[in-house]
């Protein structure tokens, strides 16, 4: 009898050693992805980070695949690794954000427009967010007008780099400096008028193209 009370009990202990396994493999694997990842092996750092999201799925392993992905080249894969992440409203500006810029990288420009546009109705005073979008909004604007014979070429503007993996855990908000309403107001008014103002141009190229066609 107490050995059948022993057997139940190893029986369930084992899936929690099992459990803790996976997990102390997933953060070794995350910590090795990061260090990767600093050292511009990106190819490695996402195979490290693949390692911890299978030995432990979450958004945070997500969205470190995702990014290593797409710092990769591989942007595919990693834009839909990271859009996995998004669940986690903590992770999604950054995710969006990444997102963007690998589909900025691909000149994917209406992608990245809305991935910055997104991620800044989230996060209103992301000046990174910002500056990328008025990047792809400049770059969009320069590939129609040189189809036109008119090129203005901003490629001389760089847009913010990604944001880096990360070694907490899931659902672990980042501290961020705080910001006036006013200035959030300011910023989402400033991302409308400029959404207004490329329709507004879309519509009169449209126009203008209709009466050089008759």
């Amino acid at each position: 009898m107490k050995g059948a009370v022993f057997l139940l009990a190893a029986a369930a202990i084992a899936p929690l050693l099992q459990r803790a396994l996976h997990e102390t493999n997933s953060h070794a694997a995350t910590v090795r992805g990061v260090k990767q990842y600093q050292q511009r092996q990106y190819a490695a750092s996402a195979k490290s980070f693949g390692q911890a999201r299978a030995d432990a799925p979450s958004t945070v392993h997500a969205f470190n695949l995702g990014t290593a992905q797409i710092a990769a080249g591989d942007r595919e894969n990693g834009a839909a690794t990271l859009a996995s992440a998004m669940v986690d409203r903590t992770i999604r500006p950054d995710a969006l954000f990444n997102r963007g810029n690998g589909a900025l990288a691909s000149n994917a420009y209406e992608s990245a427009i809305r991935d910055y546009t997104e991620a800044l109705r989230i996060r209103p005073g992301d000046p990174s967010a910002k500056r990328n979008l008025e990047i792809a909004l400049a770059r969009k604007q320069a590939a129609e007008q040189s189809q036109t014979g008119h090129d203005r070429n901003p490629q001389g503007a760089q847009p913010q780099q990604q944001q880096g993996p990360r070694t907490q855990g899931p659902g672990q908000e980042k501290d961020e400096q705080a910001r006036s309403d006013t200035d959030a107001d300011a910023l989402l008014r400033s991302v409308q008028q400029q959404e207004q103002e490329e329709l507004r141009r879309m519509k009169l190229q449209r126009r203008e193209g209709k009466r050089v066609g008759w």
